[in-house]
């Protein structure tokens, strides 16, 4: 991934992630990076289509225990290796998670 418009730094994070369309699983695969805009999954050979609306669904540990969380994205790049997507939406408590995640490394 280039570092083009990004407003928050990328860390090399990897989690297990699921690709949801329509509430419907379409893929699990490993996160490589991850910043509060957006992922990077790799998921070779599979390529989606760019602009594609989908859920990001992953677990994070915190304090109070492991929590799902499920993020709408968009397909805005492929790769050899992946795909990028940006996330679309926030809720409050996937916010702080992921700023915990990347700038605390408390749930790593």
């Amino acid at each position: 991934m280039d570092s083009d418009n990004r407003w928050s730094e990328r860390q090399d994070i990897h989690l297990p992630i699921t690709l949801l369309d329509d509430g419907q699983e379409i893929l699990q695969a490993n996160s490589k990076n991850i910043s509060i805009g957006g992922i990077f999954i790799n998921t070779a050979p599979q390529a989606l289509d760019i602009d594609k609306k989908l859920d990001v669904s992953f677990s994070l540990r915190s304090a109070n225990g492991t929590r799902q969380h499920r993020l709408p994205a968009r397909v805005v790049r492929h790769h050899d290796s992946g795909i990028a997507l940006t996330f679309s939406d926030y809720n409050t408590d996937t916010l702080n998670a992921l700023r915990i995640l990347l700038y605390d490394g408390f749930a790593r």
